[in-house]
């Protein structure tokens, strides 16, 4: 079946590990550093590149933001030939243990009712692959960075659906005890993407994780600033391409 969004991709085009991020910027700022880079495709947020990483293949997708662009990157993905997953992105900090610029590996997700709920209900677990989560975290670790693991939250909203201030006064207004309520449960961190990418991986037998750069507290509003914060995706994707391969 030839893919819709992601054209003209084949098994030989994907490596060992696809990182998948946000950002389509983000796909030259890591794959920069790459040996025979080449892009492969590229429609809408959607930027696929392939290449070389010490001797082995690798590549790199922009999914977009939220469920549903990262939905189509994965599946079309999965079509193709793609043998392990890892999300590289930010994250908002919703504990005091974690400060701007940490990595963290979520080991699952809670996520909003309702997404995905074609594929499988909605208690289905949100997971990552436990062998390749282990394996990156002892490559942070090794590499000296601080780095943290526990349960996060993907949610379908970036405003009110993460407790944030929006600045609009004539309409509904962020519920302060949302975050509040999941704070007390635990909840590291909030995103926008990786219980998609859990689920989908699980449901059709590709190992995936995460490896999160923490770009805010929303204990404080304190920031990573932008060259810092591009710094540590490009040393977050070194941790994990050596660690995949």
């Amino acid at each position: 079946m030839d893919n819709i969004h992601l054209n003209k991709v084949d098994a030989a085009d994907l490596g060992e590990v696809t990182l998948l991020v946000g950002d389509p910027a983000r796909v030259e700022l890591i794959s920069s550093d790459w040996e025979q880079s080449k892009l492969i495709s590229k429609n809408r947020e959607f930027i696929l590149v392939s290449g070389i990483w010490k001797g082995k293949r690798v590549s790199i997708c922009s999914t977009g933001i939220g469920a549903g662009s990262t939905e189509i990157a994965t599946i079309e993905l999965i079509q193709s030939g793609a043998k392990k997953f890892v999300r590289l992105g930010g994250c908002g900090a919703w504990s005091d243990m974690l400060s701007p610029g940490d990595l963290l590996l979520n080991h699952a997700m809670v996520r909003d009712p309702g997404m995905l709920h074609q594929y499988v209900s909605d208690v289905y677990p949100a997971a990552a692959d436990p062998a390749l989560l282990a394996t990156i975290q002892s490559q942070a670790e090794r590499n000296g960075l601080n780095v943290h693991t526990g349960i996060g939250m993907t949610t379908q909203s970036y405003y009110l659906g993460q407790s944030r201030e929006h600045g609009v006064k004539n309409g509904p207004q962020p519920d302060q005890s949302f975050m509040n309520y999941w704070k007390e449960r635990h909840i590291l961190n909030c995103e926008m993407e990786s219980a998609v990418l859990f689920i989908l991986a699980s449901l059709y037998q590709i190992p995936a994780a995460n490896c999160l750069v923490v770009h805010v507290s929303r204990m404080n509003d304190q920031w990573v600033p932008d060259e810092d914060y591009r710094e540590l995706h490009k040393e977050a994707a070194k941790i994990v391409l050596d660690a995949c391969i």
